[in-house]
């Protein structure tokens, strides 16, 4: 899958495409497929989201990151949701700010988004472990922050993630991007490697029980 260009809906069609598969060893190091569930027809689509309609639909962004972070390895309770709640609501009208929504027969499905940094914005606070100035400057219009990336359970391991995330950076003007990601998500860990991310540090997030989190950076095309 590959998203079309930012300005306009990317959209596709998956048929029999599998969404789960069952693997079992047979004692001769071969891998055979026991079982494929196929997916039926289902058009997905993302859109681009811009700050006021973003906040009319604050209430879906915060049931689908309850429902995606409830699992393993967050484990989070209800108060991350309405801390990311509260937090969307001033990200949404901030400066660079940008969102793609994932939908299937209007249901959503995913979602990514980020802001651009200003010396103002404590990106680079709470690091336990050392981090040179040339890292952690922050002139206007260095960097771009993707502060969230989630996909609903059920559709994963479809690039749904990459798709989302390859729309976001597209055509972005700053120098490069920066996320963070928990350590023990090894799934997300592996796909922002593959995708080009580099670690530079850990840092403490501002959520309950401050868990730590890897800083990543990504040099943007421009």
């Amino acid at each position: 899958m590959s998203p079309a260009s930012s300005s306009a809906p990317a959209r596709w069609i998956l048929e029999d495409k599998p969404v789960r598969a069952c693997f079992a060893h047979d004692g001769t190091g071969e891998v055979h497929i026991e079982e494929e569930r196929p997916l039926a027809s289902i058009a997905i689509e993302l859109h681009d989201v811009d700050g006021d309609e973003a906040a009319r639909r604050i209430d879906e962004y915060h049931d689908l990151y309850a429902e995606i972070y409830a699992g393993e390895p967050y484990s989070w309770g209800p108060e991350y949701a309405e801390l990311f709640q509260r937090r969307f609501d001033t990200h949404r009208q901030q400066a660079g700010f940008a969102l793609v929504e994932a939908r299937t027969t209007g249901t959503l499905i995913g979602l990514g988004y980020g802001i651009s940094l200003s010396p103002a914005i404590p990106w680079w606070q709470n690091l336990i472990t050392p981090i040179p100035p040339e890292v952690t400057d922050e002139p206007p219009g260095r960097t771009w922050a993707l502060t969230e990336l989630m996909i609903g359970e059920r559709w994963r391991r479809l690039h749904l993630a990459e798709a989302v995330h390859d729309r976001l950076l597209g055509g972005r003007t700053e120098e490069r991007a920066t996320t963070t990601v928990l350590p023990a998500a090894t799934a997300a860990q592996a796909a922002v490697l593959k995708w080009g991310w580099e670690k530079v540090g850990r840092k403490r997030n501002p959520l309950p029980g401050a868990p730590v989190f890897d800083v990543l950076v990504k040099t943007l095309e421009r």
